[in-house]
């Protein structure tokens, strides 16, 4: 049969995010732990919030409530040791003007091991530029790696 399909190819799977449910939610629906709306098929902040939204809580605020982080950003180095604060308002400046575009992308932690900083976020897209900004303004070294078939990013920078 020469029209019948293939049966010896792989079929590439899509990458599942269990925190975006396949239907959506009502129009407009607010989340009840951060105030984002859902309105027109994105999240979106809206000011002031609609009347009438069905209650919610979206995907970031459950990532963050379950600790589950779509990237990671190791910084490390003699370097972050003395421009600590400096990094750290400009990891914090960072994550406010993704949050405008992007609301679920947000800063699950950040943890401070001396000269080590361990930053965590809800989705890769943050974690990506973090990185990006910290090497754009400090230089240094600068690695990312995307686990295949994941939606995930690791992030490693080092200045000595």
């Amino acid at each position: 049969m020469p029209n019948s399909p293939r049966k010896d190819r792989l079929i590439k799977e899509y990458i599942h995010d269990p925190y975006f449910t396949k239907e959506k939610y009502p129009d407009p629906s607010i989340c009840t732990r951060c105030g984002v709306v859902f309105h027109n098929g994105i999240f979106e902040w809206i000011e002031p919030p609609p009347k009438n939204a069905s209650k919610m809580t979206c995907p970031a605020c459950r990532r963050i409530m379950d600790r589950y982080e779509g990237g990671i950003v190791h910084l490390e180095g003699e370097f972050l040791q003395k421009h600590k604060d400096e990094i750290l308002n400009l990891i914090k400046n960072v994550e406010e003007e993704e949050m405008k575009y992007r609301p679920l992308e947000r800063i699950l932690s950040i943890e401070d091991k001396g000269n080590e900083l361990i930053i965590k976020t809800t989705y890769e897209h943050l974690a990506r530029r973090i990185g990006e900004a910290v090497h754009r303004a400090y230089k240094g070294d600068m690695k990312l790696q995307y686990p295949e078939s994941t939606k995930y990013v690791r992030v490693w920078w080092k200045r000595d």
